[in-house]
């Protein structure tokens, strides 16, 4: 396939995912918890639920000033706890806590987070779907480069 073609296609996909994926999602996050947030959180669960500020800085593709202000809110949330590394006082790490945990599962659990355009779906469509956020997913961590692939596949997430 052309690479405009791709583009094209890329290009007429944005607006539709922002308006029936991105959007409802983002007004499913609680009061406080921006996309930013989400994004950190699901990346140090994706990591095993523990990383260093300068790890999550890297995988989040945020500069380090950026990404403590944005810890500091999570921290406000109990989403998140931050401890010094006992070895090397310059390390600061960022752990997932129950709540943060819990709050994403409160995104798995919730079968209402898409319904609107999922429920438009016919079964098969469901199922082509869905082979196409992976193979988009799978896509996405090959040509990532600096990011870790998920610890935790995202069907094991699931569960």
């Amino acid at each position: 396939m052309k690479s405009t073609k791709t583009q094209e296609l890329l290009l007429n996909l944005m607006p539709m995912w922002n308006y029936q994926i991105a959007k409802p999602f983002k007004q499913l996050l609680d009061e406080g918890v921006s996309l930013e947030m989400y994004y950190c959180i699901q990346m140090l669960r994706w990591q095993g639920g523990a990383m260093t500020m300068s790890q999550l800085a890297r995988q989040t593709k945020m500069p380090k000033q950026q990404m403590t202000k944005l810890v500091n809110r999570l921290v406000e949330q109990r989403l998140v706890s931050r401890t010094d590394d006992l070895l090397d006082r310059r390390v600061i790490n960022i752990q997932l806590t129950k709540e943060g945990l819990e709050y994403m599962d409160h995104f798995l659990e919730n079968e209402g987070s898409f319904s609107g355009f999922l429920d438009k779906l016919d079964e098969e469509q469901k199922e082509k779907f869905r082979k196409a956020l992976e193979i988009m997913f799978e896509v996405f961590l090959q040509t990532s480069g600096d990011i870790d692939p998920p610890l935790v596949s995202p069907e094991a997430a699931k569960r």
